[in-house]
C-alpha cells in the first residue's frame, strides 16, 4: 500500500506523519510498534500505571487507553471508508472520551490485552484492504481523508505517544533498548 500524500487526509494529522520512519510498509510500522509497546510497558510495576507526571495530566493507563480508543475510531473509519459508505463521520474530542475512561483498577497487561486485540483488528483490515479501496475518500472531522492514511495516523500517533511515555512518563532504567 502505498503511503499517503497531501490532501489524503487533515492538516492535523502531518504531524503523525512525519514521525514515521522514512521507509517501512503500514502493516511493518504497526506490527513493530505494538512490539515496542510491550516490551516498553509489559514489565512496568503496576503501580506506575497509575502515575501522571504533572497535575491534570493522563496516567500512564489513560494513555493506554487513549491509544486503544484512537485507534478503534480509526479503525472503524477505515472500515467505513473501504466500504464505500458516503456518509460523513464526526470526530471525536478525546478530552470528553477520557472524562469516561475509568482504568484505575485495571492492570497494564490488562490494557495492552485489549490493545492487541484491537491492534489484531487493524491488521485485518488491512489484509483485506485493496491498493482501489486504499484510496477511497470519506469524510472525518469535517476532512477528506483516505484509508490509507488512516493506517499510517494510526502508526503515527502511536509511535507520537511511546516518545511521550519515554520523554515524560519513564525513567532511564524503565526504559529499555
Amino acid at each position: 500500500m502505498k503511503r499517503p500524500k497531501k490532501g489524503e487526509y487533515a492538516p492535523f494529522h502531518e504531524s503523525y506523519l512525519k514521525e514515521l520512519p522514512p521507509r517501512g510498509t503500514a502493516q511493518t510500522l504497526l506490527k513493530n510498534t505494538f512490539r515496542e509497546t510491550q516490551q516498553l510497558l509489559g514489565n512496568l510495576p503496576e503501580e506506575k500505571g497509575n502515575y501522571a507526571y504533572a497535575p491534570g495530566r493522563w496516567t500512564v493507563k489513560q494513555v493506554m487507553m487513549h491509544l486503544i480508543d484512537f485507534e478503534r475510531v480509526f479503525a472503524f473509519r477505515i472500515l467505513s471508508f473501504i466500504r464505500a459508505d458516503r456518509v460523513a463521520l464526526p470526530g471525536f474530542n478525546q478530552d470528553f472520551w477520557m472524562e469516561e475512561v475509568h482504568v484505575t483498577d485495571r492492570t497494564i497487561k490488562d490494557l495492552l490485552k485489549e490493545w492487541k486485540a484491537v491492534r489484531d483488528n487493524t491488521l485485518f483490515l488491512l489484509k483485506q484492504c485493496t491498493e482501489q479501496q486504499s484510496a477511497f475518500a470519506g469524510t472525518a472531522s469535517g476532512w477528506k481523508v483516505t484509508p490509507r492514511a488512516l493506517f499510517y495516523i494510526i502508526a503515527g500517533h502511536h509511535i507520537h505517544h511511546l516518545q511521550v511515555l519515554r520523554e515524560q512518563y519513564l525513567t532511564d532504567d524503565e526504559i529499555k533498548p
